[in-house]
């Protein structure tokens, strides 16, 4: 099963990539959109997390249709899908 937090699950479907946030201030994770390549859905989570103001500002995460992480605020490669 695609690990879910707060109702969103992070694992893409088949062939996209998922762009999900994170309210650093309300702790609410939610689905921003899926894209067709991982350089839409990179360059969508990098434009808006270069613009933060502040530290509490939402943060953009991208996942693959494995579950696993490829990009936002932290070490790409981590897998959030529980099998």
């Amino acid at each position: 099963m695609a690990k879910e937090v707060h109702n969103v699950i992070l694992k893409a479907p088949a062939g996209k990539f998922r762009v999900a946030g994170v309210g650093l201030f309300s702790h609410e994770d939610y689905l921003k959109e899926d894209y067709a390549s991982e350089a839409e859905a990179s360059k969508v989570a990098d434009d808006h997390n270069t613009k933060r103001s502040g530290s509490m500002d939402d943060v953009y995460y991208v996942y693959d249709d494995q579950g696993t992480y490829l990009r936002g605020m932290r070490r790409p490669g981590r897998r959030f899908l529980r099998e």
